[in-house]
């Protein structure tokens, strides 16, 4: 049953680093380690510092031409909230924004200089929410996951160290579809982890039809970053850019609040997710959650033994919220070592000086400076 469209995020930034393939490794001590697929070694980048001490930008889209034309005739309007819940004025903006940031958006070739100047070594290459494609045709979906992975692959093989395939995509509206393309990127094409959306065309990402990607990700100790597209049944939200401005962490919010309380991560303890835009309000509510599940008993029947914010905690999240306050305040929730760097890269809602405003963040040691700069993204992705 299709709900409202999840939409594309209005943003762009720009970027400077490296990146290089790999799968991933999480660094914590409930994690289990998997065994790594054949990272390649990192150039030196725009910090010039050691391996160790690379700067990774986990949060950037590389978004590709060549899928276009298969979404284009099937796409429509409703089909993605990010545009179906947006006003004519925030259209009128993207209309001339998005352009201003094709290069960028489109040629890794152009994020080089930008990443320089951000002081990136690596930047982590994920799809571009918009490409998605959760409403195609399996066989579709199927082709423009292929078209879309190899591109970002190929920027990782041409650029010598300065990107990584962190993110690919995955045509989940068939799940069978999406383990064996993600088999496919990870063991051919060298991606260290996916990216997927917040819901698959309507549908919650806790459902039961969704269990066997998860268990699949999970068992391949391959991390998946979440990334929403908007978030779905909002015409509340049309006017002001809120569809991003808030739909984008309120729909991150609704999908792992929702995972959590469905005993998922209890069932699936080696499952690394990744939540961007510093995990939209979870960190800042977790003890609302944890509230709620000590006084409501329907919500312990899935997690009957240990509160939600258990579980938050063994998730990992993106620097993606502006201030250096908050980003304390997350990492007091969850940890110093569960807290990457990410920019948002190349869109205008993005973080354009990532480094500096980790480098604000008040009561860091060093160490946890270098981790959230590179070395937790380095670990988690294997790098």
């Amino acid at each position: 049953m299709r709900r409202s469209p999840p939409r594309r995020s209005g943003n762009i930034w720009r970027s400077r680093g490296r990146s290089s393939r790999s799968t991933c490794v999480p660094e914590s001590e409930e994690a289990t380690p998997m065994a790594p697929n054949g990272s390649a070694a990192p150039a030196s980048g725009a910090s010039g510092g050691a391996e160790q001490d690379r700067i990774i930008d986990i949060h950037c889209h590389l978004a590709v031409a060549a899928c276009e034309p298969l979404l284009a005739a099937h796409r429509q309007p409703a089909y993605e909230p990010y545009l179906y819940f947006m006003n004519q004025s925030s259209r009128d903006h993207n209309a001339t924004m998005i352009p201003s940031i094709s290069a960028q958006l489109h040629d890794p070739e152009a994020r080089i200089g930008p990443m320089d100047a951000m002081g990136v070594d690596v930047q982590g290459l994920a799809t571009f929410v918009s490409q998605y494609g959760y409403w195609l045709p399996t066989a579709v979906a199927v082709e423009s996951a292929r078209i879309q992975n190899e591109k970002l692959a190929q920027a990782v093989e041409d650029f010598g160290g300065r990107f990584a395939a962190v993110g690919a995509t995955v045509p989940l509206q068939d799940v069978d579809a999406a383990i064996a393309e993600m088999d496919r990127a990870v063991d051919e094409l060298g991606f260290k982890g996916l990216q997927i959306g917040g819901t698959v065309d309507g549908h919650n990402l806790d459902e039961p039809r969704f269990r066997p990607f998860w268990q699949a990700a999970a068992a391949k100790g391959v991390p998946v970053i979440l990334h929403p597209n908007g978030y779905e049944e909002s015409h509340r939200l049309d006017e002001y850019f809120f569809v991003n401005c808030i739909g984008n962490p309120l729909e991150t919010t609704v999908a792992v609040h929702r995972m959590v309380f469905s005993g998922l991560f209890e069932e699936l303890p080696d499952l690394r997710l990744v939540l961007l835009h510093g995990g939209g309000y979870v960190p800042f509510y977790a003890a609302r959650a944890d509230h709620t599940w000590e006084v409501r008993p329907e919500t312990r029947t899935r997690i009957p033994d240990r509160p939600p914010s258990h579980y938050f905690k063994r998730l990992y999240y993106d620097t993606m919220v502006f201030q250096p306050q908050y980003v304390r305040h997350l990492i007091e929730v969850v940890g110093s070592d569960r807290v990457m760097m990410g920019t948002d890269f190349p869109f205008d809602m993005g973080e354009a000086d990532p480094v500096g405003l980790i480098d604000r963040v008040e009561g860091l040691t060093e160490p946890e400076r270098v981790a959230i700069k590179g070395s937790n993204a380095a670990r988690l992705f294997n790098l």
